[in-house]
């Protein structure tokens, strides 16, 4: 077997003699078959002939055992050079990693037909990105086990792929002559690239990093005010500060396995009301709200999944069980309020779902990127500070130092208890937040702790001092 390719055709009278005789990975005899010049409306296995099954051809099935796998050959492309495949409708054959598989869904051609796609993202080894439309059986088949393993980023090989623009991004999809790989033998490059990262999160940020990098740059201030001037077919990136998390203690939600949508609850029944059925069961996603400004502008930023796992810095399942017994014990959740003031570029799609009300935009991004400005640190935000007399030093993994008091004592009695205790003096200690409740929260435990060491009357609580580490 040298690995070449040929279609095989099946015209409307003769669909009904040959159904349900072949079947995946298993080989057949074909005789009497004819073969005839490949139509070139359509792409092809083999550029240049297919065989064409007659009322005569008979197909039997063979007890040889196809190593289709070890049989294919390829010519792949290299991701920046698949733009020069466009305008010609090339069929090419590409290599990648897996970052990313959306859940398969109904589409509507251009005639009225209703087709099943999926999307996935690919990436290569020099961090360029590709996404790929999975049409049909590829989309529920190969798509499928996809969507299983996604979580360990294979690596795939896509033959017969063809090229297109989409919103101005380089996008590919699948033709009835295309065939998948999963785990491909053939290119241990990419997999031993893949093993060497072995941080999905690094992985999610390269890809994000490549797609920002294709889109146009504009400001907030010519989204809200001179929309018009822009393109719907076109992603374009801005810059802006995070101010605050909108939902920070709900920023995930039930959704439904089969749409993604907002699962509604009512006791113990739930109901998913876009596919109109009652699911069994769901799956955690993750939905932040980013009130972000640039300059005097202001937006809505809305993220999900991979942009809300970058943003966090961890899968929804982790996030959910670091929050398990209190939202404050989990460096998750504090981090959502350590990145106020920092700034991130935003990657996003002027669709109808972008809205501007009041003046500011509402949008999802579908890939962000944290800006790391060289020599200079995150900017501080200060509310508050407490003092005291003498300190006990309370650490958690990320050492945050929280919570001090002011002794009024005598001199004798405070180095009593400075020797007793071993207890630092004279020291700010910087509590980070960006709100009351955890501000309060803190303080009881500041309390607590003083009272039964010093007595209540010896605690002065002056100011609260908030700080990004």
């Amino acid at each position: 077997m040298d690995g070449t390719r040929i279609g095989v055709v099946i015209f409307k009278d003769e669909i009904q003699q040959f159904n349900h005789i072949f079947e995946n990975h298993k080989s057949y005899a074909i005789s009497n078959g004819q073969v005839q010049q490949s139509n070139q409306d359509y792409f092809n296995a083999h550029p240049l002939m297919e065989l064409v099954l007659k009322k005569y051809t008979t197909v039997k099935e063979i007890g040889e055992t196809i190593n289709v796998d070890s049989t294919i050959v390829y010519n792949f492309m290299k991701f920046p050079d698949i733009d020069s495949t466009i305008h010609n409708r090339k069929a090419i054959d590409v290599c990648g990693i897996v970052i990313k598989v959306k859940d398969k869904k109904k589409t509507h051609t251009a005639r009225g037909a209703t087709k099943y796609v999926r999307e996935i993202t690919l990436m290569d080894n020099e961090c360029h990105s590709v996404i790929v439309s999975l049409w049909e059986d590829m989309a529920t088949n190969e798509g499928g086990e996809l969507q299983e393993i996604a979580a360990e980023n294979p690596v795939i090989s896509l033959a017969q792929v063809t090229a297109r623009k989409y919103q101005g991004e380089l996008q590919l999809q699948t033709t009835m002559a295309s065939i998948m790989q999963i785990y491909p033998t053939n290119d241990e490059v990419l997999q031993a690239w893949l093993a060497q990262i072995n941080d999905p999160l690094k992985i999610q940020a390269l890809a994000m990093k490549e797609r920002i990098k294709k889109a146009n740059k504009v400001t907030l201030h010519e989204i809200i005010h001179n929309r018009f001037l822009l393109s719907e077919d076109e992603y374009y990136f801005f810059k802006a500060t995070v101010n605050k998390v909108e939902n920070k203690s709900y920023i995930w939600y039930d959704s439904c396995t089969k749409c993604n949508s907002a699962i509604s609850k009512n006791g113990d029944t739930m109901a998913c009301r876009k596919c109109n059925i009652e699911p069994s069961e769901t799956t955690p996603r993750y939905r932040l709200l980013l009130n972000v400004t640039q300059e005097n502008e202001r937006a809505l930023i809305t993220i999900f999944e991979e942009a809300a796992m970058l943003y966090v810095g961890c899968p929804v399942n982790e996030y959910l069980m670091s929050v398990e017994k209190e939202e404050n014990d989990s460096k998750y959740f504090r981090g959502l309020s350590l990145q106020r003031g920092m700034e991130f570029q935003f990657l996003i799609a002027l669709n109808k779902k972008a809205t501007i009300v009041n003046g500011q935009l509402n949008v999802v991004a579908e890939a962000i990127e944290k800006i790391q400005l060289e020599n200079q640190k995150p900017a501080k935000h200060v509310d508050k500070i407490v003092q005291r007399k003498k300190i006990k030093t309370i650490q958690d993994e990320d050492e945050i130092l929280m919570g001090t008091s002011k002794a009024k004592n005598s001199n004798t009695t405070t180095k009593r208890r400075q020797t007793k205790k071993n207890i630092n003096c004279d020291e700010n200690v910087y509590i980070s937040s960006d709100d009351d409740e955890t501000i309060q929260q803190l303080f009881k435990k500041i309390k607590k702790k003083s009272d039964s060491t010093y007595g209540s009357k010896d605690v002065q609580f002056i100011q609260v001092k908030k700080e990004k580490s």
